[in-house]
């Protein structure tokens, strides 16, 4: 029976202050209370906006370079070696896979493209260069793995009997890709352009079919030819390829797949076998850490002027109102009531603040981004806000404001009574 006096003594200082809270919202000031409701709704907004900004950077290039570069696994040959050996006896095992869908196998080589055009002031001068990695492809089998022919922003994609066109990255074309003066691009060119290809020590005239813009670096500073003419181009008569990206049934498991072609593949030692987030460049790894680190530095900026928003006004509330405090105190009403109702204030008006910023970045911010992702130079960027980290940043801004409101109500309710209603 004792056990249940404290329960029920508390539940009776709830409702006091659940009563006292209300009828002071009520009878505060509308503009007050808007204005509050609006930093805490900007507060919790800084909370998932700039983190999410950032952490959407880079998994739009994390996402890029999976869809459009590696697929679900990507396979390329050891340190030793420059092509994938027995090529075709590995593509056979890779058809083999339960989870296989597509795959596209690769030539790669360093290239120069050249743009005799340039207008030369001396016989001396060279003409204007651009080097760039060189990409033998079948197309068709290409598209299907990555549908890069959906990424062709001018031109168009390559055919079968494309021997002599070329499919040119944005990143290697001035009128294309605006960047440093220090990075050479090919001024003047485009769809249609005669360009020349320097492939060691070979050498072809190509026309500019298409430009690429994937909003991955890899790809746009690639140059893609059909492989027929590729193989012509670097010698290669043993069918040996580069690169082998393969595409698997949705929900696969690309770490099965992996395992899958690394026991049957009898010369698995002279290949990397790689997943999409294997496969994932350092770099990208390491901003994505930092990115996400700067966006909790940020949050926890906005969070601790959230702190103090509330705090100023519960505090300059709570000693306006001391000897209206004071007589609470006097006629019965328990300290601990007066502060429940100043804590479910301030709760209010977090609780407030993250309904309006959820559904403005949910409803409106989210969707927006996804339409008309952010343009970045080396990536197109959405807003990566999840449910999860709503859900915990919501909590987070909630104890936030529960310690806001009971601290400078703990500080007037603690004072003695009668100096309360003196205003002493």
């Amino acid at each position: 029976m004792s056990r249940s006096k404290p329960l029920t003594k508390f539940k009776k200082d709830f409702t006091v202050g659940y009563f006292l809270a209300v009828r002071e919202l009520k009878r505060s000031n509308p503009w007050s209370t808007a204005l509050v409701i609006f930093v805490m709704s900007l507060t919790f907004m800084n909370m998932l906006l700039m983190g999410g900004i950032l952490i959407g950077l880079a998994e739009g290039m994390m996402n890029s370079f999976q869809k459009y570069y590696s697929s679900d696994v990507l396979i390329k040959p050891s340190v030793q070696n420059y092509s994938i050996t027995e090529s075709s006896l590995l593509q056979n095992v890779i058809e083999t896979l339960p989870t296989y869908e597509a795959s596209s196998s690769r030539y790669t080589a360093p290239s120069v493209l050249e743009n005799q055009d340039k207008v030369k002031i001396k016989e001396t001068d060279i003409s204007e260069r651009v080097s760039g990695t060189l990409v033998g492809i079948n197309p068709i089998e290409e598209d299907r793995v990555t549908g890069i022919s959906t990424k062709i922003i001018k031109g168009s994609y390559l055919d079968e009997y494309s021997t002599d066109k070329i499919i040119v990255g944005k990143s290697l074309l001035t009128q294309y890709s605006k960047g440093s003066s220090t990075e050479p691009r090919l001024e003047g060119v485009g769809v249609g352009s005669r360009l020349l290809l320097l492939v060691g020590d070979a050498k072809m005239e190509v026309v500019v079919e298409g430009i690429i813009d994937s909003g991955n670096a890899t790809i746009d500073s690639r140059i893609f030819i059909s492989e027929a003419t590729m193989r012509t181009l670097i010698r290669n008569q043993n069918l040996s390829v580069n690169e082998i990206a393969i595409s698997l049934a949705p929900s696969s498991s690309g770490q099965d797949a992996k395992q899958y072609i690394l026991a049957n593949f009898p010369y698995s030692s002279d290949v990397v076998v790689e997943t999409s987030e294997e496969a994932l460049p350092k770099a990208i790894l390491d901003m994505k850490k930092t990115f996400s680190m700067l966006g909790n530095m940020v949050g926890v900026i906005s969070l601790i002027v959230g702190a103090i928003t509330i705090f100023i006004v519960i505090f300059v509330n709570a000693i306006t109102r001391r000897k209206y405090i004071g007589i609470m105190k006097g006629i019965g009403i328990s300290a601990r009531a007066i502060e429940i109702s100043y804590i479910i204030q301030s709760m209010f008006y977090a609780f407030s603040g993250i309904v309006i910023a959820s559904v403005l970045i949910l409803g409106l911010l989210k969707p927006w981004f996804a339409i008309h992702p952010l343009k970045f130079p080396v990536t197109e960027g959405q807003l990566a806000v999840t449910t999860s980290g709503l859900i915990v940043r919501s909590l987070i801004l909630m104890v936030t404001a529960f310690i806001s409101g009971y601290i400078p109500a703990r500080m007037v309710t603690k004072q003695n009574t009668l100096d309360a209603i003196l205003g002493r």
